[in-house]
């Protein structure tokens, strides 16, 4: 995340009364300042330091020079010397808002986020409408894993800053992390819109569209990226993670194979390059990458996993079994690996394990496939992991595989499982199911109640609305529709629609591809004679084609 400052030193300087004995400081301040706004860091620095040779500095004057310092200081990591030259600016002129802010960056990239948090506090009770400190205190409330408070800053940022790319982009991280990939992607395109060279913002879409299994368009993304910047191994990881998922071997094994070669302690490249070669049964090949993995982190329950994969097809089950069991301790409710282990447990004839096992993975993820055909053989009925919430609607139920986590799914449409985001307290109720028709047919708009307002605010509930592609199965978006008495406001063409939601924030979604335009049809008789065999008198002639092929 990126963080704004602001320099004060130029102002302070130029609002100071010259003297004889500071005119070095004045000219030595400016060339610092000059320097500083040129990312010139080191000289910078240097001209600062000169500066404060000289005698007889005011407070004021010797506290901007020291801020502004701090600042060059900060951008070249030298994270303890600029908190000095900020301690001592504060001390000697009680401190400005842009200092608090300043001296706030640093601690933050100190990993000190409480302290952080109180130099903006005060920085904004300052300057209550500087926008950079809220932005930076949702920076530190991200680190301290407070994303609710986080959200909050960020927006008051955004109120502010409405043109600024950078809290959009906070923002969507937060909401993320709070089950609401939806909101952020809505935020991070917003983001984009406002600066389409925010490389963070599109690293970041990526990751989300990932997460939400869109993987054409988080492979768009990456593409980008990776032009951007050709040479970040984390990006081949990604591309190849979504290629991996799309089951196109070859490409993910070319990723994962150039991010080690850029980096080759790249964890993660190793275990998807194992994984791409278990596909492809290179099983000796992606044990080799896998013990890599391992020796390099040896914490990493997927390398384990993938492991055992390659130990069961190489018909070693002890050495699969000890993954199994590595990979489980560390991450006790691994669905894969627990319907691994039911597979091993069916193929010994151990029924009872293998159900145990099977029932457990449902659990923990009820779309995990062929699980349930599993059950069903061994035990001879259909089993379902959760209850439906509620009754169902138009032939939609909703269930809760994990708490706060709720999901609708229809029978008609088996193979879409959408992630219903709750922006309030409470459980979600479908409200209304409308399949659209004519141009934008196989297409539907999912309504649902998505919790209750904060107490004390009018209106009681939030209603949100699923846009689903019912041939694709994927969910589009997931659009606010209500807050209280607020309400979105929907624009509809032949197309696609246009949403704007209640804090202004428009999304635009061109679901059909615009019609192209028909090629304007000439007149027979302005028509060349070998166009298309036809003459001006009328009657089929033998044109160009016709001589040429016949």
């Amino acid at each position: 995340m990126r963080r704004a400052f602001l320099l004060t030193g130029l102002l302070m300087a130029v609002a100071q009364p010259v003297s004889a004995a500071t005119d070095t400081a004045l000219l030595k301040t400016q060339e610092g300042t000059a320097a500083l706004l040129r990312g010139k860091f080191d000289q910078a620095v240097d001209s600062f330091d000169e500066a404060l040779k000289s005698p007889d500095l005011p407070n004021a004057r010797l506290a901007s020079i020291h801020s502004d310092r701090g600042v060059a200081l900060w951008r070249l990591g030298r994270f303890e010397d600029a908190l000095k030259d900020f301690n001592r600016s504060i001390e000697l002129s009680n401190g400005s808002a842009a200092t608090y802010n300043n001296r706030a960056n640093v601690l933050i990239d100190l990993g000190r986020y409480d302290q952080a948090i109180a130099d903006l506090d005060r920085a904004i009770s300052l300057a209550p409408a500087y926008g950079a400190a809220y932005n930076n205190r949702g920076n530190a409330n991200f680190q301290l894993g407070r994303h609710q408070a986080a959200v909050a800053d960020y927006k008051r940022a955004i109120e502010l800053m409405p043109t600024n790319a950078v809290p959009y982009n906070g923002r969507a991280q937060a909401q993320g992390l709070l089950g609401q990939p939806y909101a952020g992607l809505r935020n991070i395109s917003r983001a984009i819109s406002l600066n389409g060279k925010y490389t963070a913002a599109y690293r970041n879409r990526a990751l989300i569209l990932q997460h939400l299994e869109r993987e054409d368009d988080a492979l768009a993304d990456y593409e980008r990226l990776i032009t951007l910047a050709p040479e970040d191994p984390a990006l081949y990881v990604g591309r190849g993670q979504v290629y991996l998922k799309q089951k196109k071997y070859a490409p993910a094994l070319k990723d994962f194979s150039k991010a080690i070669e850029i980096d080759p302690q790249n964890v993660q490249a190793y275990v998807g390059r194992g994984a791409s070669q278990i596909e492809r049964e290179n099983h000796k090949e992606a044990l080799v990458d896998l013990d890599q993995a391992i020796a390099l982190d040896p914490k990493l329950p997927e390398a384990y996993y993938h492991r055992a994969q390659v130990h069961v097809r190489l018909a070693d089950p002890d050495r699969a079994k000890d993954d199994l069991v590595k990979a489980l301790e560390l991450v006790p409710n691994y669905a894969e690996a627990l319907k691994l282990r039911g597979e091993m447990a069916e193929a010994r004839g151990e029924t009872d394990p293998a159900i145990a096992d099977y029932r457990k993975a449902l659990e923990l993820d009820p779309f995990i496939a062929g699980v349930a055909d599993k059950l069903k053989k061994l035990t001879g009925a259909e089993e379902a992991a959760y209850k439906p919430i509620g009754e169902p609607s138009k032939g939609w139920s909703i269930i809760s595989p994990s708490k706060g986590r709720f999901v609708a799914t229809n029978p008609l449409y088996p193979q879409l499982k959408v992630l219903l985001e709750m922006h309030g307290d409470g459980q979600p109720e479908i409200l209304d199911w409308t399949p659209l028709s004519d141009a934008l047919r196989g297409f539907g708009l999912l309504r649902y109640s998505a919790g209750n307002l904060p107490a004390g605010v009018e209106g009681g509930f939030f209603e949100f609305v699923a846009i689903l592609d019912l041939r694709r199965n994927i969910v589009i978006s997931i659009e606010p529709h209500v807050a209280g008495e607020m309400k979105a406001k929907w624009e509809w063409s032949p197309t696609g629609v246009v949403v704007t939601d209640a804090e202004g924030v428009i999304s635009a979604h061109e679901l059909r591809e615009p019609p192209k335009p028909k090629p304007e049809v000439k007149p027979a008789r302005d028509r060349p004679w070998f166009e298309d065999g036809y003459s001006e008198r009328g009657g089929r002639q033998r044109g160009l084609f016709d001589w040429l092929f016949r």
